[in-house]
């Protein structure tokens, strides 16, 4: 591997109290579950927060001139898309983004579709919102989970869907959606007058030259759609809890403003997570790449190492996101079963059946660690393997 310039890795991050490392209260145990990264954030964020906090003022403070151009020349440097400052918005958290979209576009009762296996926040937010929600499974046709558009329609005529949650990268497969996939998508939608809930926070982590469509920049999705997204995944700051969404269409807009009125305002923006996406959107492109450099070659290092010693588990290739999606029905065990050979062989990842019944079999692991805890869990995996 490349001399790292820019990129600091941790490669034990237990009693710092990480939800990732912790949750086990076993300083054995490699924790290989949770989304976030054991890289350190980039050092032109964490000297602007330094910088932010030696100011000493945590008061009310309106969003600059520079933090809008930030966020505004890094879609049009990363994508070629031209948003409109009008279009932009925020609220604290990528999972509230989610609930005033669904509460403020859709109405109590209304059916909202997801592509399943499914991540699994989702089911518990839908229910909590009082919408109903169905499913859409993706078929796994050899090494790659593609999108069934016929039984995609099908279930949104039958079950009268009024909103399409759509994550790209899609969690946990690590399905990067091509144009004409999205397309295909928006021209369901628009034909069956569905909106669009686009969940694309893993974007910035690609492998094999994928390039990733935010939704709005989709003829067919882009006055259907409400774009959630953030630095969180991409530079590991989801400790910060901050979302931008971009909503094209004026009055979907308005309605999310008013939705999301007592959960936070304007005036209430955190200093810290703006402070953090000007200096990530703007100084660490570099630092970027870097990180999507060395996690594909744990990638490609972890491929290889399924297939010439763990042949009965067999790896769906991510083409997004840095979580892996591992085919384990060979090893014929039952989801609690898993999770206690895995647990005893001292790995922790995230358990397949809290995907939805499409789950059931797989485990999702995380490879945005340092290559050597990587290699320490795959010959666990091994072990553990060999054993049965």
């Amino acid at each position: 591997m490349k001399e790292l310039k820019h990129l600091k890795i941790r490669t034990n991050r237990y009693g710092t109290n990480s939800l990732k490392w912790d949750q086990y209260n076993d300083p054995d145990i490699l924790a290989m579950g949770v989304a976030d990264m054991d890289f350190y954030a980039p050092e032109p964020v964490r000297q602007a927060l330094i910088k932010c906090a030696e100011e000493g003022f945590f008061a009310y403070a309106g969003k600059t001139e520079s933090y809008y151009q930030a966020i505004e020349n890094w879609y049009q440097r990363k994508y070629g898309w031209e948003i409109k400052r009008e279009w932009l918005t925020n609220v604290p958290g990528v999972w509230t983004g989610m609930r005033i979209c669904i509460e403020s576009l859709t109405e109590p009762g209304d059916a909202l579709l997801v592509h399943s296996p499914h991540f699994h926040p989702i089911p518990s937010i839908v229910e909590g919102s009082r919408r109903r929600l169905v499913f859409n499974p993706m078929v796994l046709e050899g090494d790659r989970y593609e999108v069934d558009f016929e039984s995609m329609e099908k279930t949104i005529v039958e079950e009268n869907v009024k909103a399409f949650i759509m994550i790209n990268p899609q969690n946990p497969t690590g399905r990067v959606f091509t144009r004409e996939e999205l397309s295909k998508m928006g021209e369901i939608c628009q034909k069956h007058h569905v909106v669009i809930i686009s969940d694309e926070v893993h974007g910035n982590i690609l492998f094999d030259g994928c390039k990733h469509t935010p939704a709005g920049m989709v003829k067919e999705m882009e006055q259907l759609c409400a774009v959630i997204t953030a630095p969180s995944k991409g530079y590991n700051l989801q400790g910060l809890t901050y979302c931008i969404l971009v909503i094209p269409n004026a009055e979907m807009h308005e309605k999310f403003e008013v939705g999301r009125h007592g959960y936070d305002m304007n005036f209430a923006t955190n200093v810290f997570s703006m402070a953090a996406i000007e200096a990530a959107y703007e100084q660490c492109d570099e630092w970027l790449e870097e990180c999507n450099a060395y996690v594909e070659d744990n990638l490609n290092y972890l491929m290889d190492y399924f297939k010439n010693h763990i042949p009965k588990i067999k790896p769906i290739r991510p083409e997004g996101a840095y979580m892996v999606w591992l085919d384990c029905r060979k090893l014929g065990k039952t989801p609690d079963e898993l999770r206690e050979l895995l647990l005893n062989a001292h790995v922790g990842l995230t358990y397949g059946d809290t995907f939805g019944p499409e789950g059931n079999g797989f485990e999702r692991l995380n490879i945005a660690c340092d290559r050597s805890v990587l290699e320490e869990a795959l010959k666990r995996i091994q072990t553990m393997v060999d054993s049965l």
